[in-house]
């Protein structure tokens, strides 16, 4: 026990660094753009960072499977460190913007093992306390890293921004050492050729959110995986196992977090810039708001483990949903007339929503997988989270922009997110119960 106790930490500390290192940077960007003279790159600090980390996560999980969790989570930690030193020695945006892609190499193994090995290492009535404290991390680092970002810069140099990540990740991996694995991997060759096709075809698609004249780069992705799909029919052992798509509760649970996804963030994402802009508000009280989500979160997360051993999966899934969709549907409809409390109180309710649903959609991602596949499964349903994240905010900055005031367009956004919701009740009432997963598992 006393091992896994330093895992956790390691593991801990490794969700620290991704937390810290993405609200940092959301306050030091400019001034990094500013000083080394390619603000027209600016942009680009994030998207090469968000495209590493986003296309790498099923390929981590596909080789955890055979290789293990451990040395796979202390390469992706040795690939951020050292994308850390080297954007912190950086003399040129462009420097600048391949480091940050050997970061995002790293990161996206980080949070994805993490979990795995939660998942491996702890009970199901354990997972949901865990990921409460993960949920509590990154809000704690929503607080600490523009703070901390703006010390750096004003007080030392941006360039510590990077730096102070090396003793992060050298304390990771020496917590991670006395982590000894008990499963059985089976190593099996891997079709790097598919995963090359889907990393570039999903890579076409982030783009698509990210750039102007996005429609070439929308059909480019979508013929992509078309091909990846004709290629994956053929190969005898496929970068996305088989099996995945014919186990009928991680099909619906992946479908039903990718749309739940695509309608979280965009509260989180455009409820500060209502409140600044729509209410005059400073940036300081509309970013304390989702402070209520954040302790949501950690209520709806930590006895989700207990709850799903008393209730099942599948009625948390249906109760979540609709908690959702009413708080949401609250959100629509008095959007105008509610005072600072009420919005925080509904944000609270929702959060709490987000955290129960988030908590059972990984844990679920797990229990439902066959053994040899528990890692995979588990990384497919975080890259589809950050796919409908993607799209999700895409698609409300549209309503947005193209709305006659800011007010309509925050409007559209709650019915884009509220009509997202109600589809997920759908979902929800056709995701099967466990026993049923394994008998169709066995048969």
């Amino acid at each position: 026990m006393e091992k896994n106790q330093y895992v956790f930490w390691g593991l801990v500390i490794t969700t620290l660094i991704s937390a810290l290192d993405s609200n940092i940077m959301q306050t030091a960007s400019p001034t990094i753009a500013n000083q080394l003279g390619g603000m027209h790159l600016f942009a680009w600090i994030f998207v090469v960072y968000m495209l590493a980390s986003t296309i790498t996560v099923p390929l981590y999980g596909k080789l955890s499977d055979m290789y293990g969790r451990k040395k796979l989570l202390m390469i992706a930690v040795a690939f951020f460190t050292l994308g850390s030193i080297l954007a912190g020695s950086a003399n040129s945006m462009v420097m600048l913007v391949i480091y940050r892609g050997v970061q995002g190499l790293g990161a996206g193994g980080m949070l994805t093992l993490s979990m795995i090995i939660v998942g491996d290492l702890f009970t199901i009535e354990k997972r949901g306390k865990i990921q409460a404290v993960f949920s509590s991390i990154w809000a704690i680092s929503s607080i600490v890293g523009p703070v901390l970002g703006s010390f750096f810069v004003e007080t030392l140099t941006w360039r510590w921004i990077f730096f102070i990540n090396i003793p992060i990740g050298i304390a990771t991996v020496l917590c991670l050492v006395p982590y000894k694995e008990k499963l059985e991997f089976k190593k099996n060759l891997i079709d790097y050729k598919g995963f090359v096709i889907f990393g570039i075809a999903i890579a076409l698609l982030l783009l698509s959110t990210n750039v102007r004249n996005a429609m070439w780069y929308l059909i480019f992705g979508v013929v992509g995986l078309i091909i990846f799909g004709l290629v994956e029919r053929k190969v005898e052992e496929p970068f996305l196992p088989v099996s995945l798509f014919k186990n009928k509760g991680i099909l619906i649970v992946n479908l039903f977090m990718l749309l739940y996804s695509g309608s979280f963030f965009g509260t989180s994402n455009f409820i500060p810039l209502y409140l600044q802009q729509g209410s005059h508000m400073s940036i300081y009280k509309s970013g304390l708001i989702l402070l209520s989500i954040a302790v949501g979160w950690m209520f709806g997360s930590t006895p989700s483990g207990r709850w799903i051993i008393n209730f099942g999966f599948k009625n948390l899934f249906i109760i979540g949903s609709f908690i959702t969709t009413l708080s949401g549907l609250l959100l629509y409809l008095f959007i105008d007339d509610l005072s600072y409390i009420g919005l925080f109180s509904i944000l609270l309710v929702q959060g709490f929503s987000f955290g129960l649903l988030f908590a059972i959609g990984t844990i679920a991602s797990q229990e439902l997988a066959e053994p040899d596949i528990k890692g995979i499964s588990t990384s497919l349903q975080m890259f589809l989270r950050n796919i409908g994240t993607s799209i999700g905010v895409t698609v409300m900055g549209l309503l947005i922009n193209h709305a006659a005031s800011l007010v309509i367009g925050i409007k559209n956004v709650f019915l884009f997110a509220l009509f997202l919701s109600i589809i997920t009740i759908i979902f929800s009432f056709l995701i099967p119960s466990k026993e049923t997963v394994l008998k169709e598992i066995t048969e």
